[in-house]
């Protein structure tokens, strides 16, 4: 369990956390907020990349002061700007950061290469790191967080650059192992939808402070999108469905060909589809609705 007891941190005279509390339980957790909400203040802070002033934080007990080298040994981490030596390849970075966690090299590499030949790029192993595309360094951050099948693994934006199938592959890799081999996960993303597929609990913080923690089932089973789009072949169907809408008093704006149409309950929604007899579909998915209704139109 990662434990985070009543923690105050920030730089100069401005708290970016104060009196912060927060448990995360979960096989998959998905730590999610807008850019500058803390989130990776947080991760530096739990891995001891920074002090807290006052509170605890523990991970299985262990505290990033005073016991990180340990720690660290029990925890993976991708960060999402990662930056390793570029004259060294994907095979000697393996060796030495397994190393680093007390495996032995060549258990390492086997291990990792066998991560990268779900993504296809074994073939890479020998390349220098400073040829790789952004997407393969993305791969690699993902194989090196989970050397040795670390208890704690912390990945920040791990699907960024990846293409479909990688994204894929990536998150089904994630759901096997946090059950095959008892790992935990704590994933920071702007990427919601992902996190909907992977994630059995959901941390959602802003400007230092907790808005929501709840599990993803409770999350699917009690929210609702309240946009949606409706599509059209031609502008003159587009306008009838228009009018017929907006005579029921619904909020409708076009969208080029589309319509967009904000409905505030599930009679609303099946109304709607009986009034113009049209495939219509959400806007945008449940947990990026239940962020957009916690944060507001507040930009970052």
């Amino acid at each position: 369990m990662i434990n985070i007891d009543k923690i105050t941190f920030g730089y100069g005279k401005d708290p970016i956390f104060e009196d912060f509390s927060l448990q995360m339980n979960g096989k998959v957790t998905g730590l999610i907020g807008q850019n500058g909400a803390g989130k990776t203040t947080l991760v530096n802070l739990m891995i001891g990349l920074l002090r807290i002033k006052d509170g605890s934080i523990t991970i299985d007990g262990l505290s990033p002061l005073k016991q990180r080298e340990e720690l660290l040994k029990r925890v993976g981490v991708m960060f999402e700007d990662s930056d390793f030596p570029q004259w060294a390849t994907i095979r000697e970075h393996l060796r030495f950061i397994g190393q680093l966690r007390g495996m032995d090299a060549a258990e390492a590499e086997r291990q990792g290469l066998a991560t990268l030949e779900r993504f296809g790029i074994t073939e890479k192993a020998d390349e220098k790191f400073q040829k790789l595309s952004a997407g393969m360094k993305q791969k690699f951050g993902i194989a090196q967080a989970l050397l040795g099948y670390p208890n704690y693994v912390i990945l920040d934006e791990p699907t960024a650059n990846l293409d479909v199938n990688a994204r894929i592959t990536a998150l089904e890799y994630i759901q096997d192992l946090a059950y095959t081999k008892d790992m935990n996960f704590v994933i920071l993303s702007h990427i919601l939808h992902d996190l909907e597929r992977v994630c059995d609990e959901i941390v959602v913080i802003h400007k230092g402070r907790l808005l929501k923690q709840s599990s993803m089932a409770d999350i699917l089973k009690e929210g609702m999108v309240r946009d949606y789009t409706v599509r059209f072949t031609s502008p003159e169907e587009q306008e009838k469905s228009l009018e017929t809408l907006q005579k029921e008093g619904y909020e409708v704006r076009k969208r080029g060909l589309a319509l967009e149409v904000h409905v505030e309950s599930r009679g609303d929604l099946e109304k709607i589809q009986e009034l113009i007899n049209e495939d219509i579909s959400p806007v945008r998915s449940i947990l990026e609705q239940l962020f957009v209704d916690l944060v507001g139109g507040e930009s970052d």
